[in-house]
């Protein structure tokens, strides 16, 4: 069925063209939209295509919407995950404003409802693994427009965008998160996919080099230290049955040996070895002589005053934008040169503003909604290490920054989410993901 073409097969008859014409258009815009989300070009972007993808949605499904609603009640992640949102609305009753609490969770999660709906009741199993390649190839497509910059090619006034800072039309906090995200699930396809065709594989090893080198040409200490912690979690949850094999340990040693090495040479080539030599002396001064400042010295203390705000707020947290708002007296009251108004917007630690906004109950619907979703995909290999290698980069990402409220990140987040639940629930469908 034309429908459910891979890609694998449109490289391999070299019939692009001939698979758009044929494609249910609406299962195109859906590509169109995903490929174009992690560049987020215009500000109203997702609102516009979020829109269409609704309106289309309702024309389409019109007889049959209930039906089709109905799906979202039978897969357990989506539904945790649906209860988190939920909570999150209800925590504005016990925020100091109702409106500011409301505007804020309006701000991140408005368009979520939308994306569940629209990809969960519409793709298919083949078609939502085509859905996270198409994402992963724009990630890579993003490395190399990186690259280009850092060769000196062109760059980007507005967003100070040059050779030194190559970070492209997005914050380098989250760019340099598709590329550490991209190296580990490129690597993931190439290596998995034994049967995809030779073009197709090429294609991902070299998204797999693009990203590598865009990620340690980039500024990102904290992308950086994710992937490599990444890496290391999941070689152990590869080898977790023979790990102290004399054979795996050699292997585990030299991959590290092999990563930890080339990253030192490509920071050291590009001026970059000094930033974590300086995030060393932050920290050192913060834990040592009670000074919090500079990048790491100011994220260390968020989270001491976040462990002070939590002490009367553990289960249920403040609310929505009242910890923010507790984050900064507690600033001024340790140290008025704290006075940055611009670093009150959260806890630059996903977890910790989480925690602080929403409770170890918020905090527990959101983890347990993914560690179901990957305790269901257990039997699919390739599609479980993705979705692993997805969620581990974000978790390790997450300690030194705020994901979850970066725009379009946060958006990526959710699709991948909902993306992989549709390849869990549709698993039964009688075709092979490649």
């Amino acid at each position: 069925m034309v429908g459910n073409m891979n890609f694998s097969n449109i490289v391999r008859d070299f019939s692009i063209l001939r698979y758009i014409k044929n494609e249910d258009k609406y299962i195109l815009f859906i590509y169109v939209f995903l490929f174009l989300l992690p560049w987020n070009f215009f500000k109203w972007q997702v609102s516009a295509f979020s829109i269409i993808l609704l309106l289309w949605w309702v024309f389409r499904y019109k007889n049959i919407f209930l039906e089709r609603i109905n799906q979202i009640f039978k897969f357990y992640p989506i539904l945790i995950l649906l209860t988190y949102l939920l909570y999150t609305y209800i925590s504005i009753f016990w925020s100091d404003s109702f409106i500011d609490g409301l505007d804020h969770v309006n701000q991140f999660h408005k368009y979520y409802f939308i994306f569940i709906l629209v990809l969960f009741t519409t793709l298919n199993s083949q078609q939502a693994f085509n859905g996270i390649k198409i994402i992963i190839i724009s990630f890579s497509l993003y490395s190399l427009f990186s690259i280009c910059i850092y060769l000196g090619l062109f760059s980007i006034e507005s967003t100070n965008s040059n050779e030194l800072n190559p970070k492209g039309i997005m914050a380098y906090a989250i760019s340099s998160m598709y590329m550490a995200i991209g190296i580990i699930t490129t690597f993931i396809i190439f290596t998995s996919s034994k049967k995809m065709n030779k073009i197709f594989r090429i294609s991902f090893f070299v998204f797999f080099i693009l990203c590598f080198i865009a990620l340690f040409v980039n500024n990102s200490r904290t992308s950086q230290l994710a992937f490599i912690l990444a890496s290391f979690t999941l070689i152990v949850f590869y080898y977790k049955s023979s790990l102290f094999k004399l054979r795996n340990i050699i292997k585990v040693f030299l991959v590290t040996i092999l990563i930890s090495g080339t990253m030192i040479i490509f920071l050291k080539n590009n001026d970059k070895l000094e930033r974590y030599t300086l995030a060393y002396e932050e920290t050192k001064k913060a834990l040592f002589e009670d000074d919090y400042t500079g990048s790491f010295g100011y994220r260390l203390y968020f989270n001491k005053a976040g462990i002070e705000i939590l002490k009367d707020n553990f289960f249920f947290g403040m609310g929505p934008e009242d910890n923010t708002k507790e984050l900064e007296k507690l600033m001024l009251r340790d140290n008025s040169k704290y006075n940055f108004g611009y670093i009150f917007t959260s806890f630059h630690s996903q977890h910790m503003d989480i925690l602080t906004r929403y409770g170890f109950f918020g905090y527990l619907l959101l983890f347990f909604s993914i560690i179901s979703l990957l305790y269901t995909l257990r039997n699919n290999k390739i599609i479980f290490w993705i979705g692993l290698g997805f969620f581990i980069t974000t978790f390790y990402g997450s300690f030194a920054n705020v994901l979850l409220i970066k725009k379009p990140f946060n958006y990526i987040i959710i699709c991948v989410f909902v993306l992989l639940s549709v390849i869990s629930f549709k698993s039964n469908e009688k075709q092979k993901l490649e």
